[in-house]
């Protein structure tokens, strides 16, 4: 088992515990982000070495745990563009390519860098399955999408838990 697996296990096993306690406290994709955050801070998460996080702009993606209601939650960190974009898009294609995933969550808001490189994978996903970005949106995509005339096509809500229930395209 993947860090990243142990990780997100361990958040679905502390999420559900203070469910139980706390129903709406805390939100469980924050606690799963949380936790491999600080995996990764520790050195005991990732395939890549210090040098591969500092070249990458230390991006991070995660895949949430899916909760069986055909949505995929992608959560993203950092800088992106044409050479950082690797992970966005494999986790992207993950979602695209599972038949039970109808539509996907594009978690921008904790993203401090984003090109046009991003807005084209935004496109490629928006086209295979209904996408809803959570924002704020960081000050570089939202001019990409303004400069690019995009932005109405991708509705923008303030939580994951929106995001869930918002209509899409």
């Amino acid at each position: 088992m993947s860090d990243a697996e142990i990780a997100k296990a361990i958040a679905a096993l502390i999420t559900s515990y203070l469910a139980a306690i706390h129903p709406n406290k805390p939100n469980p994709d924050d606690l799963a982000w949380t936790i491999v955050h600080t995996l990764k801070q520790a050195g005991i998460h990732g395939h890549t070495s210090h040098n591969d996080a500092r070249e990458r702009g230390e991006q991070q993606v995660l895949a949430l745990p899916d909760q069986n209601d055909a949505i995929r939650v992608i959560v993203c960190a950092g800088e992106f563009d044409q050479r950082t974009l690797g992970p966005v898009h494999e986790a992207g294609t993950a979602a695209l390519t599972d038949p039970a995933i109808q539509r996907i969550v594009l978690d921008v808001s904790r993203i401090t860098f984003a090109d046009s490189s991003m807005l084209n994978e935004m496109f490629r996903l928006r086209r295979g399955s209904d996408l809803i970005l959570v924002g704020p949106l960081p000050t570089s995509l939202h001019r990409v999408l303004e400069l690019t005339q995009a932005l109405p096509l991708f509705p923008v809500t303030h939580t994951i838990e929106e995001a869930r229930t918002t209509k899409g395209r």
